[in-house]
C-alpha cells in the first residue's frame, strides 16, 4: 500500500484564490477559544488557522501535524508529528514535544530550546517550565519547544544524525523537503505568524564558552531594535549583545525578525556541559521574558552582578579565526578584557613538529565574550569573538 502523494505546491485547491496577507497587527491578543483544524487534500494536511486580529483566515500547507490544539486554554502536553520515512516504516514519523499553555486574553510567546542538541541550558530550562507554568497565573499563550530539533537533542549534537543538517540554518524550510526543512516550514509559517514575542535559546555547545547573553541581531528598524533590546535587558542575562552573526539570513531568529516579531536568541555557556550558574540565569531569564511581555505578572528579576551590560559585535573584525587546522592555546580565560594587537593565543601543528606555534594576535579591544572551548580547531574556526560596550 502506497501513502498519498505529496502535495505539488503550497497553494490553495484548485479554483481557490489566495487573498494577499493582511498586514501584521502590532500586538496579536487572541482570546484563546477557537479550535485549529486541518483539511486535508491533495495528499497533505493544508492548515488553517484563524488570524482573531484580521478576521481571515490563514491556510498554510505542512506535513507536520501537531497533537495540541494551538488555540485551546489549558495546559497541553503533546507531540509534533513529523513525517520520517525509514526503510522498516514507510510512514514513520518523529514526535518532536511541544506544550503550550493558556489563558484568558493576551500575547502570545513562543519559547524555544534545543535547536542545536548539544546545548543543554535552554532544554533544561524550558523542560522546569513546562512542569512550572500554570494556566491560571497566565494572560496570553506560551509554547515551548524544549528539544525543538529532537533527532539532534537526543543524540546530544549540534548537527542532524539524519541528515547532518543545521536546523538553524533552514528557515523558513520545505514542507516537503525532509525532517529539519519541513520541521523548519511548519515553525516559520504556522507558529511564527500567532507570536508576538519569541525567544530561541542557545549556548556555545560542543565547540564554545560564552559570556552568558540575551542576542540580537542589528537592525534597520530603530522601533525594532529599541523593543529588541527592551527584551534583551528583561532577560536579565549579564550581557545584553547585538552580534553581526555568520551566516544569520536562514536563522530562527532571522525568520522572526522578518516576520515583525520581537525576537531574541541567546548565548549561555557552553563547552557541551551543564553550566549550573549559566542555568540560573536561563531559568530566570525566560520568565523574566513572559514578565515583559505581560503574560507573567510583575516585573523582571534582576540578578546578582545588576543590569545588563549592553555590548555589540558589530563585525566579523571582532573575530579571531584560525587560519590552519591544530591545536588552540588561548592566552585569556573567557571574559577577559583585551587589546588590539595584542596574542590572542597559539595554534600548534601535529603535523610539523619542527615549526613554531602560529601566533594570533586580537583585532578589536573589548571584553573576550566568546572563546574556543575545544582544543582541535580546524581552519577557519573562530577562536576568539571580541564584544565591546555599545
Amino acid at each position: 500500500m502506497e501513502p498519498p502523494a505529496p502535495c505539488a505546491s503550497a497553494g490553495l485547491p484548485s479554483g481557490s484564490t489566495a487573498a494577499a496577507p493582511a498586514a501584521r497587527p502590532s500586538s496579536r491578543r487572541v482570546s484563546i477559544a477557537v479550535p485549529l483544524s486541518y483539511l486535508f487534500s491533495g495528499g497533505c494536511y493544508r492548515r488553517v488557522a484563524k488570524n482573531f486580529n484580521a478576521g481571515e483566515r490563514s491556510v498554510t500547507n505542512s506535513p507536520v501535524v501537531p497533537e495540541v490544539d494551538l488555540w485551546a486554554s489549558g495546559r497541553q502536553v503533546g507531540h509534533l508529528r513529523v513525517p520520517q520515512s525509514r526503510d522498516d516504516s514507510g510512514w514513520g514519523t518523529i514526535q518532536v514535544p511541544i506544550v503550550v499553555v493558556a489563558n484568558g486574553t493576551g500575547p502570545t510567546v513562543l519559547l524555544t530550546a534545543g535547536n542545536h542538541g548539544d546545548e543543554y541550558e535552554g532544554q533544561v530550562s524550558l523542560l522546569d517550565l513546562a512542569r512550572s507554568l500554570r494556566p491560571e497565573e497566565l494572560q496570553g499563550r506560551v509554547i515551548l519547544l524544549p528539544a525543538m530539533h529532537y533527532p539532534a537533542c537526543a543524540a546530544g549534537k549540534r548537527l542532524s544524525p539524519l541528515d547532518g543538517r543545521d536546523f538553524n540554518r533552514c528557515f523558513p524550510g520545505d514542507p516537503f523537503g525532509g525532517f529539519a526543512l519541513s520541521l523548519a516550514h511548519f515553525v516559520d509559517s504556522v507558529l511564527l505568524p500567532i507570536c508576538d514575542y519569541q525567544m530561541d535559546l542557545h549556548s556555545g555547545g560542543t565547540g564554545m564558552d560564552i559570556v552568558p547573553s540575551a542576542v540580537g541581531h542589528i537592525l534597520d528598524h530603530p522601533e525594532m531594535q529599541a523593543r529588541t533590546l527592551a527584551m534583551a535587558d528583561a532577560f536579565g542575562a549579564p550581557i545584553t549583545l547585538l552580534l553581526k552573526e555568520v551566516n544569520a539570513g536562514p536563522t530562527l531568529l532571522a525568520a522572526a525578525e522578518n516576520r515583525g516579531i520581537v525576537a531574541l536568541s541567546s548565548e549561555l555557556g557552553g563547552g557541551g556541559r551543564l553550566n549550573p550558574a549559566a542555568l540560573t540565569i536561563t531559568k530566570r531569564g525566560v520568565r523574566n521574558v513572559l514578565r515583559h511581555a505581560g503574560v507573567l505578572e510583575g516585573l523582571p528579576e534582576v540578578g546578582e552582578y545588576g543590569p545588563s551590560r549592553r555590548m555589540t559585535v558589530p563585525d566579523l573584525a571582532h573575530y579571531v579565526f584560525a587560519p590552519a587546522d591544530g591545536i588552540w592555546e588561548a592566552a585569556h580565560p573567557l571574559n577577559t578584557t583585551v587589546q588590539a594587537g595584542t596574542p590572542a593565543g597559539l595554534l600548534h601543528r601535529i603535523e610539523d613538529p619542527g615549526a613554531p606555534p602560529i601566533e594570533l594576535a586580537y583585532k578589536a579591544t573589548g571584553l573576550l565574550w566568546c572563546a574556543r572551548f575545544a582544543g582541535r580547531v580546524k581552519a577557519g574556526d573562530p577562536v576568539a569573538v571580541i564584544a565591546r560596550d555599545m
